[in-house]
Parts: C-alpha cells; structure tokens; sequence
C-alpha cells in the first residue's frame, strides 16, 4: 500500500458512477475524497453513502485529486477528461472514449503530451472470463460475437454500436491486434432515432475475419463469444463465466469421434469493475501504461466509425433502390 493514498474522484454518479465510487472507497490504494453530479440530491445522496464530499461542478476539484473516473453521458466525456488531464489529473474514463474519433485522438494526444494515466474503460478485458480466454487464443481465424439484450434507456444517447458492440470489438481487437483493414456492416433503429440493432463483418490484416451483433432490442440477454483456430474451437459465455470448446487430437478419419477431445472451464465469478479500478490505480501508483490506454480506445472507436458508415452507406443504397 502506498504511504499516502491516491486521491480519487468520480465525476457522474449515475448508476454506474457510483459503483465507481463504491470501488474507490474499498481499494486500499485510494481514498474517495468526492463525487460530483449536476443533480445536487443525487450526488449528495451518494457522497452520504460513502461519507465523502459532494459537488455538482468538477471544476471544483482541481488541486484536491490525483485521479478521477469520467461516468457521465458519452456526448461530455471529451470536455470533462480534457480539462482534468490539463489540471495534471489521471483519468479512468468510461467507454467509448468519446464521440467521435477527433475528439478521441485529441484526449489521448494530450493525456501523452501531459504525461498523465489515459484509461478507458472496457471492462470486458478484466473480466476473469477474458483473462481466461485470451490465455487459450494462439491462432484465431473466425470470431462470432453476440452481445443481445432488452431495451434500457441507459446509454440511448448513442447507437448501439457505441453502446453494446464497442465491447466486443474490444475484445476481439484485444485477441487479434493487428489492423483492421475492411468493414462491412448492416444495422437498423428500432426503439430509438439511432441503430438499436447491429451486425458487422471485421476483417484483420492477418486473415482473421470476425462477425460481430449487438441488439438493444432483444427479448433475452446473451453474451457468447466463439473463436475458431487451428484444430481448436471454444465458445465463451461472458454471461454465466463458462468456456467449452472441442480440440482435434488425432486422426477423425482413423479414429472418429475419439480424435476429438472436449473441455469445459467454470470460471469463478470476480467483480470486473473492482479489477478495472484497481488496474487502473496500479497505473497511477506505477506511471506504467494501462492495457486499454487513450489509444486503445482510439483504435476501438475508430472501428466502430467504420461500422456506422458501412451502416450508412448501407441505408442510403437501400432507400435509393426504394425511391426510384
């Protein structure tokens, strides 16, 4: 433990910022000195829950912090990181990055030329289940992702691709990090003005091709990756922490069946966000670079722009052939 804590700050304590808070307060490495809403009941509501202060404009936290997570509506998250990072802040700011790819490369430039700890938080890449999973991936050819789920309000302020699908084009970037080089993709809005449903062909520089659906409109909630690789094919259900996959180690033709082994892996349960916040207060404790910094979430967002102009593209073939 260091000798003096990490001062910390959440900044948006909706829902998901005061699990933010909660981890701040719990981790040894920090001590929860604010939380800051411009819904003044709201943020004093929090701040009573973990004894600390409360504010309702971040400005007020300058020269009291060391670090802070940005949980507000993606549209503010480029302000709000920007103005921290100046004041010599490090920020853990959730994801997408931002709303556009400008404003993204701008954060993570200036989180460089500042020298302060950029992390963006995809939390999928600290799930056990990713951990797990990344350890077993050597060779990956073919990657089908779903990530469905019933409508929430939350987070409609963005498509669905920046919404839902941007975790699994984190992830799967994190399985195969070589460059992106060709997007196709198809997607509709259903319940809102902006795609609530998804689904794209991602194709790597090194062969690997991954489908990729993500729904906001769906009657279940699945979240089930599958990759297949040389003589080797595994599922992952992110949901309910489990892996199964089927190996080939023999001869299918001489041996059948029996050439083909099957695993199972029951992954224990952790907190993904308590592994998240922790990494990110190793960082600002170490000054090492987090594993999903500024230009990670860069590389994601701009895929995901790549996604929405295929949609785009797409619409306008389809209304076109429609009017005519």
């Amino acid at each position: 433990m260091l000798a003096t804590p990490i001062r910390t700050a959440v900044v948006g304590v909706g829902y998901f910022g005061e699990s933010h808070a909660k981890h701040y307060a719990l981790n040894p490495l920090a001590k929860l000195v604010a939380v800051v809403d411009i819904d003044e009941a709201r943020a004093q509501a929090v701040a009573q829950k973990f004894g600390v202060e409360h504010a309702t404009n971040y400005r007020s936290l300058v020269g009291r912090i060391d670090a802070a997570s940005v949980t507000v509506p993606t549209p503010l998250h480029f302000e709000i990181a920007r103005d921290l990072i100046d004041w010599g802040i490090d920020v853990l700011v959730e994801k997408p990055i931002t709303d556009s790819l400008l404003s993204a490369t701008a954060l993570a430039t200036l989180a460089e030329q500042r020298q302060r700890i950029l992390q963006v938080g995809h939390i999928e890449r600290f799930s056990a289940a990713y951990r797990v999973l990344s350890e077993m991936i050597t060779r990956p050819l073919y990657i089908e992702s779903y990530r469905i789920s019933p409508w929430k309000a939350r987070g409609s302020e963005v498509d669905v691709i920046l919404d839902v699908m941007i975790h699994d084009i984190d992830i799967i970037m994190g399985l195969d990090p070589s460059p992106v080089i060709k997007v196709d993709a198809v997607g509709a809005p259903i319940l809102s003005k902006r795609s609530d449903l998804a689904n794209a062909r991602i194709v790597f520089e090194t062969g690997c091709v991954a489908s990729v659906t993500a729904s906001r409109v769906s009657y279940k909630t699945e979240r089930r990756l599958r990759v297949f690789q040389p003589n080797n094919y595994l599922v992952c259900d992110f949901a309910n922490g489990r892996i199964f996959g089927y190996s080939l180690r023999g001869d299918p033709a001489s041996e059948g069946a029996g050439a083909i082994s099957t695993q199972s892996v029951e992954i224990p349960k952790e907190d993904s966000l308590a592994n998240e916040i922790a990494a990110f207060l190793t960082c600002v404790a170490s000054r090492a670079k987090p594993s999903v910094d500024g230009r990670a979430g860069c590389e994601a967002l701009r895929v995901a722009s790549l996604i929405n102009d295929s949609i785009r593209e797409h619409y306008e073939r389809v209304e076109a052939r429609f009017s005519r």
